[in-house]
């Protein structure tokens, strides 16, 4: 026989139990949570060379479980060789972004002969910390010449932290069919140095124009190829935009490549001035959408866009008024924000940085607290990386000189090493 309460009492049970649950699951949310651990599946040099790191991540069995490379500072040269990714879950962490240097020196030029890095449906590729380097025969004044430092082809949700593209003409093909997020990068290139279709935004990055050996000749940052459905094409925000001081006025922001080309530039800082028209022609193939807002210049002054171009060629060679305005209102500019062009899809939240700890020495033994963030500590000896472990302790090497220095780096859940933690000096005095 089963004792059966009645509807009412039960009822009262549960409404008295209620508070205690919800308190309960308050103090759940309240506490971090606690980051799975991990070290690299590949360190170079260690384990083998960047090309063997590649290869490793396309060859693994589980490609549903991220893969992790390091690479320790260093210039890795890696001649006239492409090197293709075409694994998903990959990520690709350089020890200092500017002393972790892939440079590829290519006997071919072109779009889709060169890359010091391809990625090939490459889903949820992270990249952190590392130069790509596209060098053309070694010869930086042979900028007419295509080769490409990055190139990505339908890969969706890629990131890049960190990262410097340098190279002439094409240095970064991005992302056809596909959506990749940019922080803090560095791109650098002569004419249409960023083209390709995708959505492609760009946060707060360093827009290098190269000098060109010849004040004549007009650089052009993009060339863009948007999909006709999309909505976003290039998004520039908060970029810096630099070069020699002969191409001041002496450069365009960009010009119409295929399909139905998307670029915009907001809150930007332009040390140097495009001409004032802002774009240019190209092939004949009319832009989707070309506009700024609240562009400034190397002293904070707002740029006059009165004289942006509104004409451009069709592929009859007859120019057309385009159908918006180049200067966005206010209400435009605000649909341009990450979270509005990316969605449900967060990708700040996988380029965020894990704050390093406080350490503390004890003869031999460097503690600190627990990270709950962190998926492992790099140890740095004398600001090197030295060693990986999972547990928030390490023991200074016996027969260490006098005066070594250790700090700590915690990476986050891609892979990204932080900052350094203070040092801390062996042995303890």
């Amino acid at each position: 026989m089963t004792l059966q309460l009645p509807f009412f009492r039960t009822f009262s049970l549960k409404l008295r139990l209620l508070p205690f649950f919800l308190l309960l699951y308050a103090a759940t949310l309240s506490q971090p949570l606690h980051a799975q651990k991990w070290k690299y599946d590949f360190v170079v040099p260690r384990d083998g060379n960047y090309a063997a790191a590649i290869r490793a991540a396309n060859n693994r069995a589980d490609k549903r479980k991220r893969f992790r490379i390091f690479i320790h500072s260093s210039n890795y040269r890696i001649g006239s060789t492409t090197v293709t990714l075409t694994a998903p879950n990959t990520s690709i962490i350089g020890e200092e972004w500017q002393n972790t240097q892939i440079e590829a020196c290519m006997e071919v030029e072109g779009l889709d002969k060169t890359g010091t890095l391809i990625a090939q449906r490459a889903d949820s590729t992270y990249i952190q910390d590392i130069e790509l380097w596209s060098n053309y025969k070694n010869d930086a004044n042979l900028f007419a010449n295509r080769a490409v430092a990055l190139s990505e082809k339908h890969c969706r949700g890629n990131v890049l932290k960190n990262v410097s593209l340098l190279g002439t003409q094409d240095t970064y093909y991005t992302n056809t069919g596909g959506t990749t997020y940019l922080e803090d990068c560095r791109i650098a290139g002569t004419v249409d140095f960023i083209c390709g279709g995708g959505t492609v935004y760009f946060n707060h990055c360093d827009i290098r124009l190269v000098s060109r050996g010849d004040s004549t000749k007009h650089d052009i940052i993009c060339a863009p190829a948007t999909e006709s459905e999309r909505q976003y094409g290039y998004v520039f925000s908060d970029c810096y935009i630099d070069g020699p001081r002969h191409q001041q006025r002496n450069y365009w922001l960009g010009r119409p490549w295929q399909n139905a080309p998307r670029a915009t530039f907001l809150n930007c800082c332009m040390n140097i001035e495009p001409m004032d028209e802002g774009w240019t022609n190209m092939h004949g193939t009319q832009p989707a959408y070309f506009a700024e807002f609240e562009s400034y210049n190397r002293v904070f002054e707002p740029l006059d866009l009165s004289k942006r171009r509104t004409r451009f060629k069709d592929k009859q060679g007859v120019e057309r008024t385009v159908g918006y305005q180049p200067r966005m209102t206010p209400e435009v500019a605000e649909q341009y924000t990450v979270k509005k062009v990316f969605g449900v899809w967060d990708p700040t939240a996988k380029a965020e940085q894990v704050v390093p700890p406080v350490l503390t020495l004890k003869g031999r033994e460097i503690t600190w607290p627990d990270i709950p963030e962190a998926g492992c500590y790099a140890i740095c000896r004398n600001r090197m990386v030295v060693a990986f472990t999972t547990e928030p302790r390490y023991t200074v090497p016996a027969g260490t000189s006098e005066g070594t220095g250790f700090s700590v780096r915690c990476a986050n859940q891609m892979g990204g090493l932080g900052l350094r933690s203070a040092e801390v000096f062996y042995p303890q005095r």
